[in-house]
């Protein structure tokens, strides 16, 4: 081994020893810096434009623009989560209540009677029979599914009470990370740029991606959630659902989850029928499948997967793949590793693939 070849892999050895150790330091504010960055991408134009309205006064951009994130995005998610959570305790005591005051078999039977003739009819028909011999409880299963709404909104309620300090701590470092990238933002991604050893094309091509693939995620996801809230709520009023805008806002919440929505207008058609409210229930339910859960089929994978040329199906399982390993933050983070990796390959095919030679003419 020569000096030069010693001295590199010396070199390259600290390095990744640094490397490592930079990782554990900066691991336990993950989270912190993640959001900051996500927050800081999500307003990058709209920084931009005031820095240049502003004569290039980024500290008082930055400034201006944390302390209105703060007031618009951060403050009212805590407090819809905090209320959301001491709702959900209501509602799902009184569905217990009419659990237990044994409403639910004549609820069934008036179920029944309503729907007999009709093809609902025939299908509970034979449903009923494969239930009892299933030792399947419909009063027992309305109670889990409350249970399982309620609890997930007061985990996320009261995690804010029994971790405050923690909670406290976490967003003052996301706010203190959102203002240096307001501020330093395009500089940190310059040097970034810089330190990759790609062709500029390439280097182009992947932060493209990445931001193409983190805008659309986040816009699809607003957009979406926004869009089945307020045709929710709309539903909700309409048909005399209590608490129409708070269970509207909850629909928004849980839409940015894969299926969160459905928790919410199901628990209302669940209610409707508690109240013997048959004609309702079955609007609620139409109004549910077709129009609440049916826009996310339209809404994101037209932005998302339109913007990032990401199959819908990847993008499905990424997400849900992305909330089991990293949690929520897993929403946005794996269709951006899904889009990276897509423009890695792309450079793969261009720089290294190279295709077969084609087969010598016969005779």
């Amino acid at each position: 081994m020569t000096r030069q070849q010693l001295f590199a892999a010396f070199f390259f050895a600290v390095l990744l020893y640094l490397l490592f150790q930079f990782y554990v330091i900066f691991s336990v504010f993950l989270g912190p810096l993640s959001w900051a960055a996500l927050l800081a991408l999500v307003f990058y134009p709209i920084n931009e434009r005031l820095v240049v309205l502003l004569k290039g006064r980024r500290s008082l951009v930055a400034f201006g623009l944390t302390t209105a994130v703060i007031l618009v995005v951060i403050v009212p998610t805590i407090v819809i989560t905090i209320v959301l959570a001491g709702e959900s305790v209501a509602g799902y005591q009184q569905l217990r209540q009419l659990s237990e005051s044994n409403q639910m078999p004549a609820l069934v039977a008036r179920l029944v009677e309503w729907f007999s003739g009709s093809r609902l009819g025939q299908l509970w028909a034979y449903l009923a029979p494969q239930m009892a011999a299933w030792n399947i409880n419909l009063s027992t299963t309305a109670l889990k599914l409350g249970d399982a709404i309620s609890s997930f909104l007061v985990a996320q309620g009261t995690g804010v009470a029994k971790n405050a300090v923690r909670f406290v701590v976490n967003f003052f470092l996301t706010t203190f990370a959102l203002f240096f990238f307001f501020r330093d933002g395009e500089r940190l991604i310059a040097a970034l740029r810089a330190l990759i050893p790609m062709e500029a094309t390439h280097k182009d091509a992947v932060f493209s991606r990445l931001y193409e693939a983190l805008s659309a995620v986040v816009q699809g996801t607003l957009a979406t959630a926004i869009a089945q809230g307020t045709l929710a709520g709309i539903g909700f009023w309409f048909l005399g659902v209590p608490f129409a805008v708070i269970l509207g806002c909850a629909t928004a919440f849980l839409s940015l989850l894969p299926g969160g929505a459905v928790l919410v207008w199901a628990s209302a058609v669940i209610y409707l029928l508690f109240e013997a409210a048959f004609v309702r229930a079955v609007l609620l339910l139409i109004w549910g499948v077709f129009v609440v859960s049916g826009i996310d089929n339209v809404i994101r994978p037209l932005i998302i997967g339109g913007r990032t040329q990401i199959p819908t199906v990847f993008l499905f399982f990424g997400i849900l793949g992305g909330l089991q390993a990293y949690g929520f933050l897993g929403i946005f983070l794996a269709p951006a590793i899904i889009a990276i990796l897509v423009a890695f390959i792309r450079i793969y095919q261009e720089i290294y693939a190279v295709d077969s030679p084609p087969a010598p003419p016969s005779g």
